[in-house]
């Protein structure tokens, strides 16, 4: 069995189905509540690369924060503009969502603070596209800004895995088929390259509604703690902060999320 790393399925399959992905992360709040309160610690309005479906700009939308969110996902940007409409009405008009390559990006204003959260840095596979993303965060960066950006520690035992096994996870049932699913994941590691390649295979459990089988692919490109640092240095960033969870905590070996908080570099 040949294993290819289709980089397109990788950036795309993941974001297809906004209603699955939603509840495949109901639960992840730490980073929502504290992204939130950076936003509204920002005067003026926040830019979001990689908004997705809305899951932290709608909050801090809602506790009175104006977010621009840009993404690529015309499937998750219409998911986040059906949610906005739920919003209170004297809030609707505070999120602006735009289809948007975070590569290559400009609204022709600044903002005081950029974000790039949930580890979408690592859709970013070359050192080519980390530069130009860099770059267009940098000059939608106000001068006394702060630019935000989080993704995941490498974790070498994780990558070390056999990428021919499948490793079993939950039996759950399925938000948008109501059908119960069992879940497991494979993945392959590219030393090389430093992308991670995941499948997601879906199993049907019981007779009802959805696919009998299907598989959705992610890839990440990871960032180790002083090459992700001297990309930020060159594109211009000065390094204010580094944390290594949500809750304040450090940066260290056993972290699972390195935050960076930057700001311009001088000079």
């Amino acid at each position: 069995m040949k294993l290819d790393f289709d980089l397109h399925a990788g950036t795309t399959e993941f974001y297809v189905d906004p209603v699955y992905y939603d509840h495949e992360f109901k639960n992840r709040r730490a980073d929502v509540d504290w992204y939130v309160e950076q936003y509204l610690d920002t005067e003026g309005p926040v830019l979001e690369l990689a908004v997705g479906s809305g899951r932290i700009a709608l909050k801090a939308v809602r506790d009175g924060a104006e977010v621009y969110g840009l993404d690529l996902s015309q499937s998750m940007l219409e998911h986040a503009r059906a949610r906005a409409a739920k919003l209170p009405k004297a809030r609707r008009d505070k999120l602006h969502l735009a289809r948007a390559d975070m590569r290559d990006f400009a609204l022709g204003r600044t903002f005081g603070l950029v974000s790039c959260p949930f580890n979408a840095f690592m859709h970013l596979y070359t050192r080519e596209d980390a530069e130009r993303c860099l770059a267009a965060a940098k000059a939608a960066l106000a001068p006394d800004g702060l630019f935000i950006i989080d993704v995941l520690m490498p974790d070498l035992d994780y990558f070390m895995r056999s990428p021919y096994k499948r490793f079993e996870g939950v039996t759950f049932k399925h938000p948008r088929y109501g059908t119960r699913y069992t879940y497991s994941e494979q993945s392959a590691w590219d030393p090389v390259r430093q992308i991670n390649q995941m499948w997601f295979h879906y199993d049907r459990a019981e007779e009802g509604e959805g696919p009998a089988h299907y598989v959705v692919q992610l890839s990440h490109r990871y960032y180790y703690p002083q090459e992700l640092m001297a990309l930020l240095h060159y594109a211009g960033f000065e390094v204010l902060y580094t944390l290594g969870d949500f809750e304040g905590g450090p940066l260290m070996a056993d972290s699972d999320s390195m935050l960076l908080m930057c700001g311009h570099r001088a000079g």
